[in-house]
């Protein structure tokens, strides 16, 4: 993100991590909290944290002359910021959104969610402009927060490829179509959240139909109990390392699908990495996930089993145009929206607009 910023955006200034022993007080407050008074709060959403980075910032944008501020999930930090500068906000969420998004944020005290709340409302309100990830979450700042949409800006992040696979020889490879063997992908570090056990269920009842299908798994394991021969685990791999990098683009452009029955997520960046591998995925109709259905992958109902994941799947196993015609899409779908420096330039116009609107900003002066 901030490497598309410095490419289309002008001259970017970070200002920030900052605030880590404020961090570590709160996660000592929450285990205090969570040990001997049974209660669970969001330590990063807190109005005295807000206030706290409040001071930190304005120090900071004192030192120098700034024209815009871009809070990329951000909220605790603007919430209480004192600034005559616009501020362009990024969240792929919102707190309504966010509640119960995670097993650390189940069951929030009742103070913890006004605090939450309080933030979100006043992040919300000292923003000139909220760029969004997904219509989803566009639609809950819409209706939970009564923003009006002529200051929401939606767009998709991109994919975190430091190389771009070449597209002939990605099409070079879904052209062919699926050979005899079906190869299922699925990547999450979160098992139960991710939908786990319906990708392997969905592996498992395509070989019971006859198709040759296998599973790789990547970036969690599945319980013991559901330890299956046709199943490849591959725990952890590490992007800045050059040799899982190269191993996870190969999983990608080797497979056949990928299959991401998610139950809960926001804007899913390994979706965007299928996509320019030309990837279909099966996913489910949940969240905001960057797949639009029959473009770049199949959405299923929430609730879909994995009986209705192996019929998508096999629809398109079967079929060797509509898959290679998907594949194409998908890579297309990535090109023209799925990557960063689509995102880089959408956030350009963004910020010109909001200076030109607040203060007359020229379209044709640099911005810092």
């Amino acid at each position: 993100m901030l490497r598309a910023l410095d490419r289309h955006c002008g001259d970017v200034v970070p200002l920030g991590p900052t605030g880590r022993g404020y961090y570590l007080a709160g996660k000592l407050c929450r285990l205090g909290l969570r040990v001997f008074a049974s209660q669970n709060v969001d330590y990063k959403r807190t109005v005295a944290l807000s206030r706290a980075f409040a001071g930190i910032f304005e120090r900071k944008l004192a030192r120098d002359h700034f024209d815009i501020i871009f809070a990329p999930v951000a909220s605790t930090e603007i919430a209480f910021l004192n600034t005559e500068l616009p501020i362009v906000r990024f969240e792929d969420v919102t707190a309504k959104l966010f509640q119960n998004y995670a097993a650390s944020l189940e069951g929030l005290s009742a103070w913890s969610l006004a605090q939450c709340e309080v933030i979100e409302t006043r992040a919300l309100e000292r923003a000139d402009r909220l760029v969004y990830p997904s219509q989803w979450t566009a639609q809950s700042a819409i209706v939970d927060y009564g923003v009006s949409e002529t200051k929401i800006e939606v767009f998709p992040m991109g994919a975190n490829l430091d190389e771009i696979p070449d597209r002939d020889k990605v099409m070079a490879i879904r052209n062919n179509g699926p050979g005899k063997n079906c190869r299922l992908l699925f990547v999450g570090v979160d098992w139960d959240r991710k939908g786990g056990d319906i990708a392997l269920a969905t592996m498992q009842e395509l070989r019971r139909r006859g198709v040759n299908a296998s599973l790789t798994i990547v970036g969690c394991r599945p319980p013991a109990h559901l330890a299956d021969p046709n199943c490849h685990v591959i725990p952890f791999l590490d992007k800045r390392k050059p040799e899982d990098r190269d191993q996870i683009g190969a999983l990608f452009l080797n497979s056949d699908f990928m299959v991401f029955p998610t139950r809960r997520d926001a804007s899913p960046l390994v979706c965007c990495e299928a996509s320019a591998f030309g990837l279909p995925q099966i996913v489910s109709d949940v969240g905001g996930l960057p797949v639009r259905d029959g473009v770049n992958g199949i959405r299923l109902p929430a609730a879909a089993s994995a009986p209705e994941y192996a019929d998508a799947m096999q629809r398109l196993f079967e079929d060797h145009d509509q898959y290679v015609s998907l594949a194409r899409s998908s890579r297309d779908e990535f090109e023209s929206s799925l990557n960063w420096d689509a995102w880089g330039r959408a956030m350009d116009r963004v910020f010109r607009d909001v200076l030109e609107k607040r203060s007359g900003f020229h379209q044709s002066e640099s911005v810092r």
